[in-house]
Formats: C-alpha cells, structure tokens, sequence
C-alpha cells in the first residue's frame, strides 16, 4: 500500500482537531483531480520529508482490521476514505504488488557506453525488437538469453535503482538509461503474466516452530531445564518429525513459545527482509517448503522450525 497520515497527540505538538483539518484539505486536493501519489509527495515535502509514501506489501491480518478492510477489497488504485487509529489519521491506496520488466545491460560507467545503450533504445523506438537486441547486445547472460527477461519485482518500502525505476514505468514503457556501480541498464516493463513465475522475487515464507527453553533462555525461562536439557529434547522432537510424525501436534504440545501451543507454532507470514529477523529465520529462508530445519541453539533456547 500507499500511505499519507498525520499524527496528533501531545507528544507530536498538535491535536486531532488540527489535524483533521488538514487531512481534510488532502480530500478536497484528492476530490479536485490531484493523483494520491502527487498528493504524497507535496505533503511530504511541505513537512521537510520526501517519498511517494509507499510501505511495501501485506498479507491479510498483519496490519489493523481497519486498513486489511480496505486492502483486501479495494481495486488497485483505489483510494480510502480517513481511517483514524489511536494516534493518527490515514488515507491509504492499494497498489500494484509487482513489476515485470526486461533488461539490456551494457557494462561500463563511462558516457561512450551510456551513448550506445541510448543508440539500442532508439532502434527499439523506431520498431526495433527488445527481445532480439538484448539477446545480441545484453552483457548479463542469464537475461540475455531469455531475450532479456529480468526480473518479476515486488514492491518495498525502500525499493532502490532498478526496482524503483520499474515501478515507476506503466506497462510497455522503456526506461531512460540507468546508471549503477555495474553500467547501464535500459529496462522495458512488461505484464506479469509475460515472464516465467521463476523470475518472481520471493520474499515472503510461512514458518511453525518450536521453542524449548531452559534456565539461561532470554524469553520464557525454564528454570527446572539446563541448555543441554534442552537440546536433547529439541533433538528428540527433530528426530520425531522427520521420521515422520505431524508437526502440529507436538507443537501445541511440547512448545515454551508464549502462546505457541495455542497457534500450534504458527509463526505466520514473514518477510525476508524484516529488520532484525533472527538467524534461525534467515535460515528459514534457505529452506524449501515442506522443510524441516535443524534444531538451533539461540539466545531464546533451541527452536526447530518448517518451512509451510
């Protein structure tokens, strides 16, 4: 999603009378033809920041009732009415999830090359084939071969370089040539359904675990239980699973995760890059689905965890 919001309370210096007010003005910019992302980065501005407001993409119940109301039934584009929380007062858009794009990458940082990337896009202007030229001309050799099928990119909130530059094209679109520590990149954004589901970047993976403390452990501390303890049994329940026995019912069993025995070890969806995602998670990524990991030791205790 897109979000403008605007907090109030004492420890943000106005009230929420004031800054209705203002969100008001933002409706009335909104009613009057102003795109939401214009509106954005004018408010942004006027308040000393920048941005297009862009948080990145949810599943269903990670965020309040409020805003999953709006999301999961909106049309892309759409824009909400004010949502009020505890705080602060929000409109919000749904926006598209991902961007498909090609590449014809020239290697090289020196204008010479910039000159002959820009010489291969308007051959491209003028009817040429994408697909052809990045096949002949493309100095990343994986895309280049596939005719320069790149990459199926999902939005985020800090989305930098090549990422940035697909969203910011409409289906179709060339971009100008991109300059990065490695060359010039002109991409062409496409539908997704053109490029291979391979291509999707992954970010997201649902994980079930369990934690089994002991008295050292940082959270849920089980005094009766030393690390090694712990270990065994958290070798024990690895060796269950993989022989084959459910993982759900241990977990709702045999787990010190606070409230993990009511969501079976139910860790929910997780994105890959979550500031501060514990190793054991990162982990977690490297498995494929249906995996069982090792039992790992952490400051936590040890934890065993699928891969779902």
């Amino acid at each position: 999603m897109r979000s403008l919001s605007l907090a109030f309370g004492d420890a943000h210096g106005t009230t929420r009378e004031i800054a209705a007010e203002r969100v008001r003005e933002w409706i009335e910019a909104l009613e009057g033809g102003m795109g939401f992302r214009e509106l954005v980065i004018r408010a942004r501005a006027a308040a000393g920041g920048r941005g297009d407001g862009v948080l990145g993409a949810f599943p269903p119940g990670v965020l309040s009732e409020s805003f999953d109301g709006f999301l999961c039934d909106a049309a892309l584009g759409e824009v909400s009415g004010l949502i009020e929380t505890p705080s602060a007062l929000h409109i919000i858009q749904r926006i598209e999830l991902h961007a498909a794009v090609r590449q014809l990458f020239i290697e090289g940082r020196g204008e010479d090359v910039r000159q002959r990337l820009l010489g291969l896009r308007a051959q491209i202007v003028d009817g040429a084939s994408f697909r052809e030229l990045a096949r002949e001309h493309s100095m990343d050799l994986p895309s280049a071969e596939r005719g320069g099928d790149y990459a199926v990119f999902e939005r985020g909130p800090r989305d930098q370089q090549l990422k940035r530059a697909a969203f910011a094209l409409v289906v179709g679109e060339l971009s100008g040539a991109i300059e990065t520590p490695l060359g010039w990149h002109l991409l062409q954004r496409v539908e997704v359904s053109e490029l291979s589901p391979e291509l999707v970047e992954q970010n997201w993976g649902r994980f079930r675990a369990v934690l089994i403390t002991h008295a050292g452990s940082s959270v849920a501390p089980n005094a009766e239980r030393s690390s090694t303890e712990a270990r065994m049994l958290a070798e024990e329940i690895h060796a269950r699973v993989s022989r084959g026995e459910p993982f759900e019912p241990i977990a709702r069993f045999s787990n010190d995760d606070p409230g993990g025995k009511a969501r079976a070890g139910d860790l929910g969806w997780i994105h890959r890059k979550t500031p501060g995602l514990p190793p054991f998670l990162v982990t977690g990524f490297l498995m494929e689905v249906g995996e069982l990991g090792p039992a790992m030791e952490t400051g936590l205790g040890w934890v065993i965890i699928e891969r779902e």
